[in-house]
Parts: C-alpha cells; sequence; structure tokens
C-alpha cells in the first residue's frame, strides 16, 4: 500500500482564523489587458512540483513559488526568518531593499490573527508541513522579466518558519492559486486583468500559466475545451472511468475529486487504484515491455505512446488521461504508476500533464483540452523564444471561452473562430 507522503502535497488541514474580505473591482481602463503570461519550471521527478517565476517589492526581487491550486495563500521566507528556514533557489525576500513594502497591521481589514502587533499565520498541511509567519503588502509581478506584467499590491505572508516539505523544497515559497481571501489572482483581477480567471499548461518539464486570458501561442490546442462545473476548492464529480472502451466501474458517481496542481502525483480511493492498475498491466502484456518492480516497467517511449487512455468523465465532459500522465519518467527508460491510493481523492500534477486547463473562477467551472505545453527547463532565455508581449501574442478572452460550454471552437492565427 503506498502512502500519502510518496509525493509533495499541499492541503490546508489547520489555519488560523482564516479570514474572507471583499475587494472592490477597479473601473475598466485602457491600462487593463486580457491576459497575464508567465513560464512554469519544474517536473514530476526532481523538482516534484511546479512553479512561477514573480518578481516582489520595488525594486523587484525573484522569488520562485510553486502554483498551488489546493491552497489559497501566497507566501515565502524573509530575511527576518534566519535559521527557521531552509535554503532555497532564490534568496530570501528582503523587505528593507523595496521601497513599497509594509507590514499589514493589527485592525486592519481582513486580519483575525496577530502575534507581537503584526497581523499572522500559521498553516499546518496534511503531510506534516507547516509554515508560518507575518503578512506583508508590497508590489507583485508575474514573471522574471521586468516590464512584461504589471505590477500590483498584493498581501503576502513573510515566513518566519518552515518545517518539513516546506523546509527542503527548492522553489522559495508558495502561490495559493485556490478560493480565498488574500489571493494573489483577486488582487490581478481587481486590477490590471479583466476577468478572475487563471489557466495552466504543465509538461513534463515546466509549462506556462495565463492569468485573465488565455495566449493560445503558449497553451496550443487542436481539440475544444470541454467544461465541467466545480465545487467550492475546485472539486469536481468524477462519474466514471473508461479504459479501451470499457467501463471500469459499474456504481456511479466515484466521488469528487479536488484539481490540485499542488500535488506531484494524483491520489484514488483503493478500489480505484485496484482497478486502474490491473488495467494497465492488462494493456501491458501486449506492448511487450518487462517490469522492474510491483509498480514500474521498463520501456521507451513510443512503446509507452502505444499505451491505451482512461477516460475519466466528467458530467458531458471527458478527459483523456494518457499514459505519459498516469506513468511517469523515473529515469531514461523506467516509467513507474503517477497514482497512488489515498483516503484523500486528488488529481494532481500527474493528472493535468499535456492539458490546458482553465480556471474559471467568475461561473465556477473548469475547462481543459489537450495541449503541446511549452518546455521549460531553465530561466535562460534562448535566441529565438516566443515573446510573451509582444504582437504575436494570441488571447482569448475568458468570455470567448466560456461560450465553449456549449458550443464548439477552434483558435486560429487570426483570432477566434466559432462554429457549431
Amino acid at each position: 500500500m503506498r502512502s500519502l507522503s510518496c509525493s509533495f502535497v499541499l492541503l490546508v488541514i489547520a489555519e488560523a482564523k482564516v479570514s474572507l474580505f471583499p475587494l472592490t473591482r477597479r473601473p475598466v481602463s485602457s491600462t487593463r489587458r486580457l491576459s497575464e503570461e508567465a513560464r512554469l519550471y519544474g517536473d514530476l521527478t526532481k523538482l516534484m512540483a511546479f512553479h512561477v517565476d514573480v518578481l516582489v517589492g520595488t525594486p523587484g526581487q525573484m522569488q520562485s513559488l510553486i502554483v498551488d491550486t489546493g491552497s489559497g495563500r501566497t507566501a515565502f521566507p524573509c530575511t527576518t526568518c534566519g535559521d527557521g528556514c531552509g535554503q532555497h533557489m532564490d534568496p530570501p525576500f528582503n523587505p528593507k531593499s523595496s521601497s513599497t513594502f509594509r507590514w499589514v497591521q493589527c485592525g486592519e481589514k481582513g486580519c483575525d490573527s496577530c502575534k507581537n502587533s503584526q497581523c499572522s499565520y500559521s498553516v499546518t498541511y496534511v503531510e506534516g508541513s507547516q509554515i508560518s509567519g507575518e503578512f506583508f503588502e508590497d508590489v507583485l509581478q508575474l514573471g522574471g522579466t521586468p516590464n512584461a506584467n504589471q505590477k500590483v499590491p498584493v498581501w503576502m505572508g513573510c515566513h518566519s518558519r518552515e518545517t518539513k516539505l516546506f523546509r527542503t523544497q527548492v522553489p522559495a515559497g508558495i502561490m495559493g492559486l485556490n478560493e480565498g481571501g488574500w489571493n494573489v489572482l483577486k488582487s490581478l483581477a481587481d486590477g490590471p486583468i479583466e476577468k478572475d480567471v487563471f489557466a495552466l499548461c504543465l509538461a513534463e518539464n515546466g509549462g506556462s500559466m495565463t492569468v485573465g486570458g488565455v495566449n493560445t501561442t503558449w497553451m496550443p490546442t487542436n481539440e475544444p475545451f470541454q467544461w465541467t462545473p466545480y465545487h467550492a476548492g475546485y472539486y469536481v464529480t468524477l462519474d466514471g472511468i473508461h479504459f479501451r472502451g470499457k467501463e471500469l466501474f459499474s456504481d456511479r458517481p466515484l466521488g469528487d475529486f479536488q484539481l490540485d496542481s499542488g500535488t506531484t502525483f494524483s491520489f484514488f480511493p483503493a478500489q480505484v487504484t485496484v482497478k486502474l492498475e490491473a488495467a494497465i498491466r492488462e494493456a501491458a502484456v501486449s506492448q511487450n515491455v518487462t517490469w522492474s518492480s510491483i509498480s514500474c516497467l521498463k520501456a521507451r517511449d513510443d512503446q509507452i505512446d502505444n499505451f491505451p487512455s482512461f477516460d475519466f468523465h466528467f458530467g458531458n465532459a471527458t478527459f483523456v488521461w494518457r499514459a505519459k500522465g498516469y506513468m511517469y519518467r523515473k529515469n531514461a527508460n523506467t516509467w513507474c504508476y503517477a497514482f497512488y491510493t489515498s483516503h484523500r481523492s486528488m488529481l494532481g500534477g500527474s493528472f493535468m500533464l499535456d492539458h490546458a486547463i482553465i480556471f474559471d473562477r467568475e461561473e465556477h467551472k473548469i475547462g481543459f483540452a489537450p495541449s503541446s505545453c511549452p518546455h521549460f527547463a531553465s530561466r535562460e532565455v534562448a535566441p529565438g523564444d516566443l515573446d510573451w508581449t509582444g504582437q504575436n501574442r494570441h488571447t482569448a478572452t475568458f468570455q470567448d471561452l466560456s461560450s465553449a460550454w456549449t458550443w464548439r471552437f477552434t483558435i486560429g492565427w487570426l483570432g477566434l473562430l466559432v462554429t457549431l
């Protein structure tokens, strides 16, 4: 029996006095944009997470943040943390070096927990990791390139303590993308972008993230988006699973599953895991592959590509989970199950791989389509890389994309063509 601790898991199970507070939408102006974009870095095997670069403060200081749809808080170590925090890929944020920094004080609207006259937080995650610290306000810019995206004032957390996975992880911190109060996405939607929506596209190495619209250059799709409503916390109802045309479960639905980009792998109840593994082993017989362990096999890329896909049904929408999603590359020719057994039902990074996935927080629905997500293994910009912000940005508003709830569409070079 494999346990939940086998992968990077970010699920909040306790938090000190969480509160929600309203943010007033700003009037639409000429400075607002259809979307903002950023590269994602990471993978399922080495970093075991996907992160986005942001610039915080004035002048901007680089921070690498795990994109986590399973939590709602954005936080990272500051220089005030000292030995209470681990060593990460970016230096701790230095409040004294930012001219726009300020601590959030007790008594400010939205602050319900105080320590030493400062607004504070303490969060414990399901596998035992903990972060605690104080809130501050400063400007944040999505992406690590100055002037590419606009700055917006955001409440963020300044760690004073990290334990376990948070202390040892390579990225500096976490960007909570779930619905909640002190939320980066909400601040962006109330500032420089048009709608409270975002999209993720995870590749084997890296990927892309857009907020407010879809940059179709960096999330190319050849199929229409399919849509399913979600419950609070990005939970979707799984109605059934097919494999090679056969329905695996007679009892439907199978339950509610959280779409959680901060969890490396996917987790199912035991009865689901057993049937998924049995189906894969049956298919492997005709693929001329050998098993190196109970959960790993030896195969070339082309052999893995020949494995059948699982069809996950969410209402009228069908998500095609390909072999390079339900198996992950442990090394060159070793592929292992990218799912495990748990009492928590989660569709993690392994499930989201190679799909453009839209989280429409205004309409409370999720859209997905297979995509050739961009690969980024390094922060270095190579010659010939496409420009995020130039005239060749191909954007479609989420208002347009939302029409795909009942209509089919394709995205062409010159714009958005909607057909029945």
